[in-house]
């Protein structure tokens, strides 16, 4: 029997509204992070801003999962996608009157994580209620897909608005995307994922060990985890050093660093796209494969001589990255999204995104000391000869739990 396909309506209206927050977001990133490149020029000081925009994650996950879980998960990306442009808004306000500081940009990365960290479970929890499993992967493809194609424009519009205004009046696009995304969501119907009448009271830890449990049940669950904690370590720190390969290795400027950006959402945009459109029968062998082509990417990109020609194979290869980036997680998503049970799946993706966030400070504590006294290429070739021994690893045994 083929699906519904009303679901489309319903999950493409959702998207749509997504995509206009995104590209306000993304615009504002941009800004953030070349106005911290350009005023101090250290991998350290991105690093500090990378732990700035992960650790409020890492502290609220746990919190976040739970209230996906015993709360309309419809409402509470509602709450968390206002509460970041209003709090973007207030530090605009806050700016406009004290002036614009480092200190006061990295406190707004970490806000901005925190509401981030409520509304990436309950979207991902939700995404079961109005898509049937048998088109899971087609709606991870083209929400990635659409994410990308804001992306795109996220950094073309933030480098416009970063050469043109003030950092503080910038600021406001968030609150005009999140705006736009709450009203979308909130004209589609969404069912609850509880049971009528069903309000569970357990104990917050015990809550949290029952959404963890799903991950030591499942052998290939395992896998994904354990892999996932081993990935972001190397990986995560490379997008914090990357307006620095643009602005310190090669010595370019903003434009050319929205270029970049632009290479790599393009590459998710196409891949998000084949993805939706590819019938995968092993959606976790599928983002292991997925998982040595990336690190094949991150190791070409640290060996790019330092010149202009250098920079251009250096953008192609981020489009080449943004594509693997895109094969390795809509697949587990997926397979997470129809092999946990409903009422786990917003502490699922909670321990998803708390193994995401502690292993970033982590991977920034080796990485940021390495590309001081090596530079931040050489940690784009460390990482990428890692992230292919790992993905090897992880296809034997795989191999041998199918066996």
């Amino acid at each position: 029997m083929r699906p519904n396909p009303a679901w489309r309506r319903r999950y493409y209206t959702i998207l749509a509204g997504q995509a206009v927050s995104q590209v306000g977001s993304s615009a504002v990133q941009f800004a953030l992070v070349w106005f911290l490149a350009q005023e101090t020029a250290s991998p350290a000081a991105m690093g500090l801003a990378g732990l700035a925009a992960f650790l409020p994650g890492a502290i609220l996950s746990p919190a976040a999962g739970i209230v996906a879980d015993r709360h309309n998960r419809k409402r509470v990306c509602i709450a968390a996608d206002l509460a970041a442009g209003i709090m973007a808004t207030a530090f605009a306000l806050a700016m406009g009157s004290w002036g614009v500081s480092v200190a006061a940009v990295i406190a707004l990365l970490a806000a901005r994580a925190a509401a981030a960290s409520f509304q990436a479970p309950a979207m991902q929890a939700m995404v079961p209620q109005v898509v049937p499993a048998e088109s899971l992967v087609e709606a991870g493809g083209m929400a990635q897909a659409i994410s990308s194609a804001s992306y795109i424009l996220g950094p073309v519009v933030g480098g416009a608005l970063f050469a043109a205004l003030p950092l503080a009046l910038i600021l406001v696009t968030d609150l005009v995307g999140a705006v736009a995304a709450a009203v979308t969501l909130g004209i589609v119907p969404v069912p609850d994922h509880r049971a009528e009448g069903e309000r569970p009271k357990l104990h917050p830890v015990r809550e949290l060990r029952d959404g963890l449990s799903v991950f030591w049940e499942d052998r290939v669950l395992t896998q994904v985890i354990v892999s996932l904690l081993v990935f972001m370590v190397f990986f995560m720190p490379l997008s914090s050093f990357y307006p620095l390969m643009t602005s310190d290795f090669f010595g370019l400027g903003a434009f050319e660093g929205s270029l970049v950006e632009m290479s790599w959402a393009l590459g998710m945009l196409v891949a998000g796209i084949a993805v939706a459109k590819a019938n995968l029968k092993n959606e976790v062998r599928a983002s292991f494969w997925a998982t040595v082509a990336l690190g094949a990417t991150c190791l070409a990109s640290g060996l790019l001589p330092r010149s202009f020609g250098g920079w251009v194979a250096f953008v192609v290869l981020c489009g080449a990255m943004g594509a693997t980036a895109t094969c390795y997680d809509v697949p587990i998503v997926a397979y997470m999204q129809k092999s946990i049970a409903p009422e786990k799946l917003g502490r699922a993706f909670s321990a998803f995104q708390i193994v995401s966030m502690i292993s970033t400070p982590i991977g920034l504590a080796v990485a940021s000391p390495v590309a001081e006294v090596l530079g931040v290429s050489a940690w784009f070739g460390i990482s990428g000869v890692a992230i292919v021994l790992l993905g090897a690893v992880m296809l034997v045994l795989e191999g041998r739990a199918r066996r």
